[in-house]
Parts: C-alpha cells; sequence; structure tokens
C-alpha cells in the first residue's frame, strides 16, 4: 500500500516535466540547468536532461532509500511518504525558476 504514494509521486513529477518541456521556451535545444549566485547561467543542458533531471534522481532515492531500509518498514515508509511529498515541489520549484530565467535571457 505504501508503494502508491511514491508511485504517484513520480507520475506527478513526470507530467510536472512534459510540462515543462513543452511549454517553457520550446525553441530553445538547450536549457540553463546551474546558475551562478549572481544569476548567471553556469551551465546547460538538452531540454529533455534539464527538465527530466529532477525525477530521475528523485526516482533513484527513492529505490535507495527502501533498499538501504528494507529491514525497518515504519522508518521506510515515512521516509518515501516525505520524498513522495518533498519531490514534486522541488521538480516544479526547480521549473519555476527555469521559467524566470529564460523569460529574463530574452
Amino acid at each position: 500500500m505504501i508503494l502508491i504514494a511514491p508511485l504517484l509521486s513520480l507520475i506527478a513529477m513526470g507530467l510536472i516535466a512534459a510540462w515543462g518541456h513543452r511549454n517553457i521556451a520550446p525553441e530553445r535545444a538547450y536549457l540553463p540547468l546551474q546558475w551562478l549566485a549572481d544569476g548567471t547561467v553556469n551551465r546547460q543542458a538538452p531540454r529533455l536532461v534539464a527538465v527530466s533531471g529532477i525525477p530521475v534522481v528523485m526516482a533513484f532515492v527513492m529505490g535507495l532509500v527502501a533498499y538501504l531500509s528494507r529491514d525497518n518498514p515504519g522508518d521506510r515508509d515515512m521516509a518515501l511518504i516525505w520524498i513522495s511529498i518533498i519531490g514534486p515541489g522541488i521538480e516544479a520549484f526547480y521549473l519555476a525558476l527555469l521559467a524566470r530565467a529564460v523569460e529574463t535571457d530574452e
């Protein structure tokens, strides 16, 4: 039953990433991936990599947490629920930063 929350979270992050891929600067091949403290772009990545990085990392973290805490189901379930809650928020926040950076760059 507890695996429903991480699954729904990954689906939500995937949908947010798909929305970002489609709507944020569709004419650009590369999107900002990392910024310096003053707001200048430090790194860029292909569109698909830029918007899907967080869901991939979160899926890896969820798998790692599930594997490493397999002997303690209570802690595992609580950790997976928190990751499931925080993950889509991080993805949405990153895409908001990305949209703002692309908008001010143009």
